[in-house]
């Protein structure tokens, strides 16, 4: 049995991936197993049955919103960001489904090249643990998507009472209510209690997916720059001082370790990373694009100026932490350039080149790298498009057609 004391990566996010199984991802048995040896996955166990029950709803409500929009309804900006919104997020959780398939392989491997961290002299103690980082992080963004939830099912609810109070009081509230929030299933479905429980489930299923997607992200990049971080503290201690050659190759290969275990979860990570940065933006820069025609009730505006906040906080959060990765990994070059003349060896000339022509990074499948300068491109890219807006968006007017539902207040 393992020690508690051990800061390991599994440890730190096997509570949220317990949460996450309410939500049908990562639906593994043993994740608080003594050993990695615990961690099973099984295709017909009830966890997956339930992931692949939200596989084709998702499915068929990628389908219904499809269908409806060319047959009934026209195929508007609205209609086409529901869309995007169902594919990205649908194929964001297949993505992690087959994760959660190589789970055990991935933290055995993880384990096996994390190893020299966990114990002297790289082991810690520190009050930030990665345990306690990851649950800190992880539970503020959780705790902020329910809120921003919270407001979207106020906002809805006071729309559609305003609309059965001013325009249709012949439909009962509750029918209503749902008929106008998804008339894409209630035009071919008759109104019941187990399909809104069903549509409900599911809308909720999708709303955590683009939240975890992110959280992902952001508890790997965690994991992978901590151990770069321990390895420059440790390595600070020989700053400016005569080493002999064996100690400098130690830490080339102690270094090359986490730059393997950041090689081998780039290949894993590409997939989550396309599908997360492409929602991430694509809805920020549409929720700009509505901010200037946004007309609204104050409790529909607080949701959607809260929504906003929060879609770029989280993208923020996830593409800095994400970058740190390639900062940490480059520090140790102060120590090596402060190394005396008369203690450069090969090995010291070997890390050196190993750290400036290193890509110790994440990136999508090699078409972009979450470093520093791709926050720099993306908010150029925003501050680009919101001037454009500005110059070619015209208010909205009046509410003067709410009756006709034509103009939604939210």
């Amino acid at each position: 049995m393992e020690s508690p004391a051990i800061d390991d990566f599994h440890r730190a996010v096997r509570p949220f991936l317990l949460i996450s199984q309410l939500f049908s991802l990562f639906p593994l048995g043993g994740l608080y197993g003594r050993t990695l040896q615990d961690i099973r996955f099984r295709w017909f166990g009830p966890g997956t049955v339930y992931s692949l029950y939200f596989f084709l709803s998702g499915l068929l409500t990628l389908v219904a919103h499809i269908y409806y929009s060319l047959t009934v309804d026209t195929l508007g900006t609205s209609e086409i960001s529901n869309i995007i919104y169902y594919m990205l997020n649908l194929s964001g959780a297949i993505v992690l489904l087959a994760i959660a398939a190589r789970w055990r392989t991935i933290m055995e491997k993880w384990r096996s090249l994390e190893e020299n961290f966990l114990h002297p002299p790289y082991a810690e103690r520190r009050f930030w643990s990665l345990k306690r980082v990851v649950a800190a992080i992880g539970s503020t963004m959780i705790v902020l998507a329910f809120v921003e939830d919270a407001l979207h099912v106020a906002s809805v609810y006071y729309t559609n009472l305003q609309y059965f109070k001013r325009c249709d009081n012949s439909t009962p509230f509750w029918t209503l209510f749902y008929q106008r929030e998804h008339p894409k299933f209630f035009h071919y479905l008759p109104y019941s209690l187990p399909a809104v429980l069903l549509l409900e489930l599911t809308h909720k299923i999708f709303l955590y997916v683009w939240t975890f997607m992110d959280l992902f992200i952001i508890f790997v990049a965690l994991g992978l720059a901590r151990r770069y971080e321990q390895f420059y503290r440790h390595a600070a201690q020989y700053k400016g001082r005569h080493v002999m050659g064996p100690v400098w190759q130690r830490l080339r290969l102690d270094y090359g370790r986490i730059s393997s275990l950041v090689a081998y979860m780039e290949g894993i990570m590409a997939p989550i990373i396309v599908c997360t940065t492409a929602s991430d933006l694509y809805f920020i820069f549409y929720q700009m694009y509505n901010a200037f025609q946004f007309s609204a009730s104050l409790i529909s505006e607080l949701y959607f100026k809260f929504s906003l906040a929060f879609l770029i906080f989280r993208t923020l959060v996830m593409l800095l932490i994400a970058s740190n990765i390639h900062v940490a990994s480059l520090r140790p070059l102060d120590i090596l350039r402060s190394v005396p003349m008369s203690c450069w060896t090969i090995d010291v000339q070997r890390f050196t080149q190993e750290l400036l022509s290193g890509r110790n990074c994440l990136s999508g499948h090699g078409f972009f790298f979450l470093n520093r300068s791709v926050i720099l491109a993306m908010a150029g890219t925003l501050i680009t498009y919101e001037l454009v807006m500005l110059k070619e968006v015209n208010p909205s007017s009046e509410k003067s057609d709410f009756c006709d539902g034509v103009k939604r207040l939210y």
